[in-house]
């Protein structure tokens, strides 16, 4: 069984994946997160056997390891840790598992999402797709919006 320390891995490493949430980079970026960790949570998910307990006990224990983690760090920078880390969340680890071919993927990500607003109501969030999050970037040069026509590369000018 994939460790939890291992899965948990796919929200540390935010400073590597953040940076690159932006129109152009994220679909490469994406891909790229896709490839490192859809395997591990892919198999987490199979070793429960799709035993819904199983599968809510991995989330809690996700979350318990993304908590202890916070506790770690000083207590100055644990809240900019946890914000950054639920934008990982929220950006890439839900989006992956909602595309996963096996559905209790997707149903972990509703878990985490559920655990997270049950221990942080203040702070709960939403899951979406690849898709809409591409979709959700403007199209803008210093906070002007721009056609589409404008961005098309193959188009003449």
């Amino acid at each position: 069984m994939a460790k939890t320390s291992e899965l948990c891995a796919a929200v540390w490493e935010a400073p590597d994946w953040l940076p690159r949430f932006r129109r152009q980079e994220y679909p490469q970026a994406f891909q790229e997160y896709q490839k490192r960790f859809a395997p591990l949570y892919a198999q987490a998910v199979e070793e429960t056997e799709g035993d819904l307990t199983a599968l809510e006990g991995l989330a809690n224990d996700i979350l318990d390891e993304l908590e202890a983690g916070w506790k770690r760090r000083r207590f100055w920078n644990r809240t900019a840790v946890r914000v950054e880390e639920k934008q990982v969340i929220v950006s890439y680890l839900s989006p992956m598992l909602l595309e996963l071919p096996d559905p209790l993927c997707g149903r972990l990500a509703g878990m985490l999402r559920q655990g997270w607003a049950d221990r942080w109501p203040k702070d709960a969030y939403q899951i979406t797709t690849f898709e809409v999050l591409q979709k959700g970037f403007r199209n803008s040069i210093l906070g002007i919006e721009l056609p589409d026509k404008f961005l098309d590369p193959t188009r003449d000018r």
